[in-house]
């Protein structure tokens, strides 16, 4: 089993329950991810808000991958944090489908002529 990629979320504070939602879920993904991306050095998600103190709260996040060859940055933008989690991790498992598609492509050269 390959060792979890550190994640670090900023922008909200430690007892925060959102940030608890934040790392379960993309840490999740993180996980299902490492399978095709093993070269994940870390992931970070950056969350800006405003109007903190009126009724409801606008969330900006962004999530980014880094990885040993590039870097991944994702982005989500909302009311609720529990769809943005859901958004985040969504467009990072689409990394996952992408990549084993890739792998599972046949050669040309293998095709049969009628």
């Amino acid at each position: 089993m390959a060792d979890p990629v550190p994640l670090y979320v900023i922008g909200l504070s430690k007892d925060e329950p959102a940030n608890e939602v934040l790392s379960s879920k993309f840490g999740s993904a993180l996980e299902k991810v490492q399978k095709v991306l093993s070269n994940i050095i870390e992931a970070k998600i950056t969350v800006e808000f405003q109007n903190p103190e009126g009724s409801k709260t606008h969330y900006d996040a962004t999530a980014t991958v880094k990885t040993s060859k590039n870097t991944l940055i994702y982005t989500a933008s909302g009311w609720d944090i529990l769809k943005i989690a859901d958004e985040l991790s969504r467009k990072l498992e689409g990394e996952y489908s992408d990549r084993e598609n890739k792998r599972q492509r046949e050669s040309i050269r293998k095709k049969e002529e009628f």
